[in-house]
């Protein structure tokens, strides 16, 4: 008797045996089905994503729009998304569903310490030309979050400064010339104090500092020029006109001493900083509150008064080139506007 339940035991035993053999491969084929994140504890995935492998995401990122294939991409469990500050699911929007082509035009800014990159580039958007930026976190070398921005609204005048970024926002900084994050994070921030503060020495401009917005250079013309983002240059038949003539020569420092920006109610929150060190850049997205032309500032350049002026929410991507402790570029663009009242679809900061 006992060794027939001996007998009994080790069949038993032996068809159990055979069948987790059996099904080892099923179990393999899951586990390697799985995300890493999913798989048994392996040290090896423990690895920093430099810049180097920053910039490698975010391109893949930007050749998975063109070719619309994402499955190469390394997302994390859960994507937050934005496109122009609506809230969509990864996949869907304009830029997973359109035909995105690319062009010269690309500025790249990555940060490994804040595990963040951007581009501020130019793209067709179903063959029609649009500025457009992009913000993407990588948390464990997965990506977490992603921001879509553009305006498809370029006049063809914008294009001769739409064709190539300017040589100095592409290249490196020489090491020993390299800029802390602190000074560079402080710099960028000072931008914002000074149009708020329309106090021109609260940000270290350089005397050569050039603004570009939307394409268009709005400050620091050699010759009278446009001083606002617009195709039409100023009609010096008009008080208006005469009035933006004259800001356009002015530089980064002046314009702002002369009160020009007093409209901007507020402009927080300027978010999610992208310091690049190796650069000298700094990416911003910021949240401008425009409420109407107010009182103007004394001793300025008084401005002719004509209507409330705009009365709207606006953010943006602004680059900073920073070099020898001081701002020499701005680049600003795209202009995504949305009604006054409302937020940028990541902060729940006063809108107001």
């Amino acid at each position: 008797m006992a060794l027939r339940k001996f007998a009994g035991a080790g069949l038993a035993l032996a068809v159990a045996l055979a069948a987790t053999a059996a099904a080892s491969p099923a179990a393999a084929a899951d586990q390697a089905a799985k995300p890493w994140y999913k798989k048994t504890w392996n040290a090896a995935n423990v690895k920093p994503c430099d810049r180097d492998c920053l910039v490698k995401i975010g391109e893949a990122y930007l050749t998975a729009l063109q070719t619309k294939d994402m499955s190469a991409l390394p997302f994390a469990e859960q994507v937050i998304a934005t496109e122009n500050t609506g809230k969509i699911q990864m996949g869907t929007g304009l830029f997973w569903r359109a035909k995105m082509e690319p062009t010269a035009f690309k500025i790249t800014v990555a940060d490994p310490v804040q595990g963040q990159m951007a581009f501020q580039t130019v793209m067709k958007i179903d063959g029609q030309i649009a500025m457009i930026a992009i913000r993407i976190r990588v948390e464990r070398n997965m990506i977490t979050e992603v921001e879509h921005w553009y305006d498809r609204n370029v006049a063809p005048e914008a294009m001769e400064l739409l064709t190539h970024p300017r040589p100095t926002l592409l290249a490196d900084v020489p090491k020993d010339k390299q800029m802390s994050r602190e000074y560079l994070t402080y710099a960028a921030e000072s931008y914002f104090d000074a149009l708020t503060g329309e106090d021109g020495s609260i940000a270290p401009f350089a005397d050569e500092c050039v603004r570009y917005e939307q394409g268009y250079q709005t400050v620091a013309n050699k010759q009278p020029g446009r001083a606002s983002p617009t195709p039409k240059m100023p009609d010096l038949n008009t008080e208006m006109g005469r009035y933006f003539s004259k800001l356009s020569t002015m530089t980064c420092k002046e314009q702002i001493d002369i009160g020009v920006f007093n409209g901007i109610k507020r402009i927080w929150p300027h978010r999610a900083l992208v310091v690049d060190q190796q650069k000298g850049l700094v990416a911003t997205f910021p949240f401008f509150v425009h409420d109407g032309v107010r009182d103007q500032v004394p001793g300025g350049l008084q401005r002719p008064q004509s209507g409330a002026g705009m009365v709207l929410n606006l953010t943006t991507m602004e680059t900073f080139g920073i070099r020898d402790g001081k701002i020499y570029e701005v680049e600003a663009f795209p202009f995504v506007t949305i009604p006054y009242g409302t937020n940028d679809g990541w902060t729940h900061a006063d809108p107001n």
